[in-house]
This record gives structure tokens, sequence and C-alpha cells, in this order.
């Protein structure tokens, strides 16, 4: 058990069960931001060998990892002298399976006190593997975009193992007519031993087509309407940061049961190459500053404070009841968020 009280800011995380809570300087207040992050996404390579047509990295099979040293630098350099270390990474590429010190990684970050998630497109899952990744992840999350792309025999070998299985559903203007399907119960024989399906907002980088971005139209609003209705039986349900404004303005669901987007202020994310910024989808270099050149605190407590102000609350919606506590669309896509665009 994690617990970290800094001034107004408290957070509580459990390794065991992945639950997590924050507030403020009253339980009913939000923390501006976290002084030490609480999640740090890590690409640990750009390397990948399936060569998806939605992979926003626009990862390919060209040998680029980062070195075991490299990642250790990384882990050290986010230990705060006072306050200790991030409570848990998401390890991601390029295909961190393919990563040749993949297991190597893992221990690393249990070395260092923190708890290793990771995701992946399933292909490299083994049973040897997922031996021995017993009782040392977080959960594993699966990426798809059908439920056609479920390898269920590696989903079993994880479940085999008691490793929590999440399901990231890349959620695009092409699938959403599945989603509807999803939320609605009709495929639940799919999702069987899965913890939770995520479902990720696609967006319009790397290979990934503006083209099939979420529309405001029917299918989105009945996939909205379905999510809100209650007494479905359907597995666990949950969404990245850039739905969550869609989420707020379109269902009664309460705000106080969804975080909106943490990056940059209570995530933070580093590439292979070491380029620390917000989150995995920053597109410009004025977010972007090497842990070569500068530490890292200086660079979260400083350096990104000009994103936080600029980025705390973009909303255009006043007549939302939620308008106060949303950030309004994604700072680096606000294309995908239709409630923002619309």
């Amino acid at each position: 058990m994690l617990r970290r009280h800094i001034g107004n800011y408290n957070f509580v995380g459990d390794a065991k069960t992945g639950i997590t809570l924050r507030w403020g300087k009253t339980i009913n207040d939000n923390p501006i931001f976290a002084p030490v992050p609480e999640l740090a996404d890590i690409s640990i390579s750009n390397h990948c060998t399936k060569g998806c047509s939605f992979c926003y990295k626009n990862s390919k099979p060209n040998q680029e990892f980062m070195s075991i040293e490299d990642y250790c630098y990384i882990l050290d350099s986010m230990n705060h002298h006072k306050y200790g270390n991030v409570f848990q990474v998401a390890i991601g590429g390029g295909e961190p399976l393919e990563h040749p010190d993949f297991l190597s990684i893992i221990d690393k970050t249990l070395e260092h006190g923190i708890v290793p998630n990771f995701t992946t497109n399933g292909l490299n899952l083994t049973s040897e593997l997922c031996k021995e990744l017993k009782n040392k992840i977080g959960a594993v999350a699966l990426s798809i975009t059908s439920s056609d792309d479920i390898f269920f025999d590696k989903v079993s070998l994880l479940i085999k193992e008691n490793i929590r299985v999440n399901i990231h559903y890349v959620l695009s203007s092409q699938n959403i007519k599945e989603a509807i399907s999803i939320v609605s119960g009709e495929k639940n024989k799919y999702f069987k031993g899965i913890n939770a399906i995520i479902f990720l907002t696609y967006k319009p980088a790397g290979r990934a087509n503006i083209d099939n971005i979420l529309k405001d139209d029917y299918n989105l609003n009945e996939f909205l309407k379905k999510i809100g209705q209650k007494n479905i039986i359907r597995p666990k349900i949950g969404f990245d940061a850039c739905f969550v404004p869609m989420l707020l303005y379109h269902t009664d669901i309460s705000p106080d049961l969804i975080d909106t987007c943490e990056g940059g202020f209570f995530s933070v994310y580093i590439d292979h190459n070491l380029n620390v910024s917000p989150c995995s989808f920053s597109n410009n270099s004025h977010d972007s500053f090497n842990l070569r050149e500068y530490d890292f605190y200086d660079i979260w407590l400083d350096k990104l404070k000009v994103y936080r102000i600029k980025n705390k609350n973009k909303c255009r919606r006043a007549d939302c009841p939620s308008h106060k506590q949303c950030r309004g669309c994604c700072s680096y896509y606000p294309e995908i968020t239709t409630c923002y665009v619309g």
C-alpha cells in the first residue's frame, strides 16, 4: 500500500487490487495535479512486427529498443528524494514482448517498488512467459479493434496464472456498431474471464486515418445511450480520458466516478529516446523535454506547468452540468472530442 500526502494532495494506491484513491484538501476536493506522478507510461521501444493499420506510433520492425540501462535511469530519475517513486508504470511500445530484455524490465520495475503493467497485441504470449509473469504484473491489456481479434488461447494462458486481463478496444467510426452490441451485452461470450473492456478513442496519429475518427452521428448517440442504460448484463467497461468529455456531456454518469484527462497532471509519458511529455499522443516539441538534458522533477514541476495551466479546462459547453470538472477535449487531437467540435 502506497500512501502519499503532500500539501493539499493525497493519494493511496493498493498494489494488490490496483485500486487508487485521490483527494485534495478535503475528501470532496480534487487536487490540481500530483507533485509526484501516479503513473508513468513508458514506451520501451518503437519496434513491432505486426503492422496494425491504426498504430498511432507508426511502429515498425526497426529494432529501436530502449536499453535496460536507460530504463533503470528513468525509474531512478522519477524517484523523488522525499516522496518516493511513481505508483505504477504502463509499459508499451512498439510491441513490448518483442523487446529482448522484457523480463528484466519487469524485474527492475519491481525492484524499484513500482507496479508494472503492459499493453500487447498478444501474439508473443506463451505458457512459459505467463508463468514467469505470475504474481509480478498489475494487469495486461490486449489491444483489439474487433472481438474477432481476441486470441482466446492467449487470454486463457494469462487467466490460468491469475494475471488480470483487460481488453483495450480501439473505438472508431468503423467498429462502433460492434461496440454498441458489446455494451448491450450481446457479445459477453467473447469476454469470459476478462477484468474489463476499456474503450480507447481512435486518434488520427501515426498510421491511423482521420476518416475513421468518431462522428457525432446516430451510432455514437446509440453507443452513449446504451452506456447509460442500467440493468444490462455485460463485462465491466471503462474509457480512456479522450472519451470522458462525451460521457460527461451525453450521460448522467456522475463526474465523481470518472477521471478527466490525467496526462501532464497525474501521469507522464516517456518514449524510448527518453523524451518526457504529458502523454503518448503529444505531437509538438513545446511539451517534450529530454531526460538527458533536464532533471525529471524540473520537467514535471516546472516545464510542464505551462501545459497544465493551458489545459486545465478547455470546455466550450457552458450548458454541460459537468463543465467545471471537464478538460474539454484532447489537447493534441481536439477533433476526436465530438462535444467540443460540435
